[in-house]
């Protein structure tokens, strides 16, 4: 990269030194905003910033440079003195990085360091184009009011949200808990980007609230602005609504939304400057959004389900086109997102991403989805067609209108002519598809034609227009033949005259040519070419070899001499030139008003191309779910649903984890799952380590999703419970950039799952309470699970290695055992060095006592030294927690504890006098095994001894020992 770097320059010291100047007299920022400077032909990073992009794009620091400043400004400097210098395309990445991966904010500057553009993570219209990526996904970004403590002790949230891609704005309410699950679950759903936040953080008694609420936005991998409150003023946000969605309705919106709603939309609407971009006037759509409308997710069961795959990347493309997610159709599958993405349009990609994180939870809606699924699965033919013929060839409409917006040329024009005369042909094969299949039930072919037939052949009637148009003004030959992007001549009298004139002077120039072939006695194919030079226009062209025949005619003029030839013309080529390069720029602007007058009236059908692009999408994904469903190792089954007013019961035959089981080196092993309301709702999963119990528990989460966003899943039977949330608490991650410990952010999670479950939730609980000491963690487990089983009810999978959690079930009826079967050689002493344990990762009812972490040791080859230390001190452990046991089991008072403690120090009193009278007190002869007896034999004395017989303690010992 850097042999391509550009450098930078400037015309004089005095211009530098003034560059710099400026540059340090800018106000203070954030290390998350990135300050870029245009410079025309290339772009320029300084100090702090330029270091980064060294480090994150370039990875390396020889490409920075010093910057050449005088004294006095050097010591203005309070960041590193150098400079960096970036082509457009490494611009580009650094906008990927900075915004859609890191969650960082980009200024640009001119020279002068005025500010062009500003850019954050969920507003990049101003630096889409600088991207250069098609993002398919929606760049959300949201806004919150805060209304803290009302009387029920709960906050009040008005929030407003804008999606800028798709150009809708929304608004509603939310009454949350003190742990703020319901704004997570809104994040969640609709995939925000970046949230605007009245700032409360001077408010003493509000600092809390604001720590918790910026917490679960950062936990949502969402970028937190803070904003003034002064800009959360509601005050004639209405007139500013209605010119953005271009009805006066809008003037009534006062009375529909809160004042929390409207404040937070003014702010948003104020740092986006919406207004003041004529695209947007009139151009949005004011939409609803209902959190009960879609499952729960939390930002732990998007990780914990593999939604997508972990890190910093952003879908970019359908499957079939590019990488997403950081994989290629050809690559490893790590995540759900992609597993299920086998769309051919962007728009399907899109559409995708959104039902992934928006579950159904109406039963009619998702037996919908299934319907089609199950026609696509069956309709084998139908669906080949359709991926390999028809939806790869459908553009990204989304994309094209914006590009109309900005700057449409005559191509983005055709390519939408193209798409329009495209959707006939779907529509026919759908239909014939209806046609042909006398035994499809009436439900099906109705939802067939509702979803797609009717959709298709009702938007596209209104494009007859746009298509009469393109076939009237463009020259499709041109285009069809040559790949020209032309006006037709006969739609416009001075087009037709020019293209005339031009037609008659290519036709002299060529005559031109002809007659100097003849007269230089060059072949006009091979040796003698005709140019249209860059500088000279019209021209011709031989080889330096060839050229001492050209010196003999006096009549040609030589233009200049290269490494290919020499340039030459005549009197009569170099006007005839002169002129037709006027009649081209002449053409050129005639059909540049033109164009720019085709391309505003194409704008005008955009609203029924994103609605058929929207019908598109749908049937691409119900065809990429078809797709997965018949082609994975062992195919998919429709799942039985049942509505969350119904028994309460899921049953899953043959369960596998669908990421899981695509990976080449693995066989993945099944296992059944049975969930049921009041009998069997919570269930206790215990094992070895390694044995498959978070891949068991995980499984069920995916399915349950699966199911709801409308796709078959990996069982060999299903019948699956409707649930309203999955609430997840796995792994051990930690923030402590953030200030937040391991512990912490389990307990932060936990506390959320106990507020947002309902009785129709799914929650799964990998490993509670490891994040501190062993009896505070069980404590806390067992309270948790207790709580979770008896009070709320909801189906729940709690994997543990806190054993003595199994007992939960003698005192709950609805809670169950289950446990990872290992094979173990040697029963008898587990611990010895010879075990040789086999994971069968089999779930089986029944509890398991071991976890064989140690085994797990060995696994990865730790050194054998240690493997049998730590054996050694398993054993003695487990022997101090028998003891412990058997010492609660004896129920001894302190005080007896304490009186037994005096009676054994007598005992090593007698025993120290014993060994000196015996001759013991010689070191090498106290063996442990001579230490041992004795203290036995002593021991066993005492307890015989008839004064003892009463004491509590010493019959303890009486037990043990005899």
């Amino acid at each position: 990269m850097s042999a391509t770097r550009p450098e930078l320059k400037f015309s004089d010291v005095s211009e530098e030194r003034g560059f710099y100047r400026k540059f340090v007299s800018l106000p203070d920022k954030p290390t998350s905003t990135v300050r870029v400077v245009d410079r025309g032909d290339y772009f320029t990073v300084v100090g702090n910033d330029a270091v980064f992009v060294a480090e994150s794009i370039y990875h390396t620091s020889s490409v920075l440079k010093n910057c050449n400043v005088d004294q006095l400004t050097a010591k203005s400097f309070t960041e590193p003195c150098q400079y960096v210098t970036i082509s457009s395309q490494i611009l580009a990445n650094l906008l990927k990085h900075c915004l859609l991966d890191i969650g960082y904010k980009v200024e640009i500057y001119d020279k002068n360091w005025k500010l062009l553009k500003n850019a954050s993570p969920g507003n990049i219209e101003q630096v889409s184009d600088l991207l250069n990526i098609a993002i398919n996904t929606s760049i959300v970004i949201a806004s919150l009011k805060i209304q803290l403590n009302s009387k029920d002790g709960n906050s009040t949230l008005g929030i407003a949200f804008v999606d800028t891609t798709t150009l809708k704005i929304g608004m509603l309410d939310i009454v949350d808990n003190e742990v703020y699950s319901n704004l997570e679950s809104f994040l969640i759903q609709l995939g925000v980007k970046e949230c605007l936040v009245q700032d409360l953080s001077n408010i003493e008694s509000s600092k809390n609230e604001m720590k918790k609420i910026t917490g679960v936005i950062d936990r949502c991998d969402c970028v937190v602005t803070l904003v003034k409150s002064s800009q959360f003023q509601e005050k004639d946000v209405e007139l500013d609504l209605a010119k953005l969605i271009d009805n006066e309705l809008a003037l009534s919106l006062p009375q529909k939304y809160s004042n929390l709603a409207m404040g937070a939309c003014h702010a948003l609407l104020n740092y986006l400057q919406l207004l003041n971009n004529q695209e947007y006037l009139g151009n949005f759509e004011l939409t609803e959004h209902s959190l009960k409308e879609f499952m729960k997710l939390d930002a732990s069961a998007i990780k914990a389900l593999n939604v997508y795959t972990q890190g910093p990347v952003q879908p970019f493309g359908p499957s079939s086109a590019s990488s997403i997610f950081n994989t290629s159709s050809k690559g490893k599958i790590t995540s759900l997102f992609q597993l299920l993405n086998n769309c051919k349009t962007n728009a399907g990609v899109r559409l995708l991403n959104e039902w992934l994180k928006q579950p159904l939870t109406n039963i009619d809606n998702i037996h919908k989805r299934h319907d089609l699924v199950e026609c696509m699965v069956d309709q084998l033919e139908l669906r080949q067609i359709l991926q390999t013929d028809f939806l790869p060839l459908i553009p990204d409409v989304r994309n094209l209108t914006k590009k109309l917006n900005k700057n449409g040329n005559l191509e983005d024009v055709l390519k939408i002519y193209q798409f329009t005369r495209r959707i006939p042909d779907i529509s026919q094969l759908l239909q014939s598809h209806l046609d042909d299949n006398s035994d499809m039930s009436d439900d099906l072919r109705k939802l067939i034609n509702e979803s797609w037939v009717e959709p298709l052949t009702n938007h596209l009637e209104p494009l007859s227009k746009l298509q009469e148009m393109v076939e009237t003004t463009v020259d499709l030959d041109a285009y069809e033949e040559n790949n020209e992007f032309m006006i037709r001549v006969e739609f416009n009298e001075d087009l037709a005259d020019i293209k005339t004139k031009l037609d008659d002077a290519k036709d002299k120039i060529k005559e031109i040519h002809l007659e100097a072939a003849d007269n230089l006695g060059f072949d006009p194919d091979k040796k003698l070419k005709l140019e249209n030079h860059h500088l000279h226009g019209w021209c011709m062209r031989l080889t330096r070899n060839d050229a001492k025949e050209l010196r003999k005619h006096k009549e040609y003029v030589e233009l200049s001499t290269v490494k290919a030839g020499i340039f030459f013309s005549t009197r009569e080529l170099k006007e005839i030139a002169k002129n037709t390069f006027a009649l081209e720029k002449e053409y050129e602007k005639q059909q540049s008003s033109l164009v720019k007058e085709i391309v505003n009236i194409t704008v005008t059908y955009t609203p029924v191309m994103e609605k058929l692009a929207l019908v598109l999408a749908h049937l691409d994904v119900i065809v990429s779910f078809a797709h997965i469903s018949s082609y994975a190792p062992i195919p998919y089954v429709r799942p039985t649903m049942h509505s969350m007013d119904s028994e309460r019961k899921t049953k899953l035959v043959g369960s596998r984890h669908p990421v899981l089981e695509m990976q080449d080196d693995l066989t993945f092993i099944s296992n059944d799952v049975h969930l049921e309301k009041g009998s069997a709702d919570f269930l206790i999963i215990t094992g070895p380590n390694m044995g498959g119990k978070s891949t068991y528990i995980r499984q069920v989460g995916v399915i349950s999703l699966l199911a709801q966003i409308g796709c078959f899943v990996p069982c060999d039977e299903a019948d699956i419970a409707i649930v309203d949330a999955i609430l997840c608490r796995v792994g051990a991650g930690d923030s402590q950039l953030k200030g937040v410990s391991t512990f912490m952010v389990e307990m932060l999670e936990t506390a959320s799952i106990l507020k947002n479950a309902s009785r129709n939730s799914l929650i799964i609980v990998d490993e509670l309470g490891r994040g501190t000491s062993t009896y505070d963690g069980f404590g806390l487990a067992w309270s948790i699970a207790e709580h979770i089983a008896k009070n709320i009810g909801c189906f729940t999978l709690f994997a543990t290695h806190f054993h003595e959690l199994t007992t939960l079930s003698e005192e709950l009826p609805n809670v169950k055992n289950l446990n990872v079967v290992a094979h173990i050689e040697d029963k008898e002493n587990v611990n010895l060095d010879k075990d040789e344990i086999t994971l069968l990762y089999r779930v089986e009812p029944g509890i398991s006592d071991q976890s064989f972490g140690i085994h797990v040791a060995e696994v990865v080859k730790f050194p054998q030294k240690i493997i049998k230390m730590a054996k050694r001190k398993a054993v003695e452990l487990e022997s101090l927690k028998e003891d412990e046991v058997n010492i609660k089991k004896a129920k001894l008072s302190i005080s007896e504890i304490n009186e037994g403690n005096r009676e054994l120090r007598k005992i090593l009193k007698t025993w120290v006098a014993d060994a000196k009278k015996e001759g013991l007190t010689d070191s090498s002869k106290l063996t442990e095994e001579v230490c041992r007896d004795k203290v036995e034999e002593l021991i066993k004395t005492i307890i015989k001894n008839d004064q003892n017989v009463d004491h509590k303690y010493m019959n303890y010992l009486k037990e043990l020992f005899l």
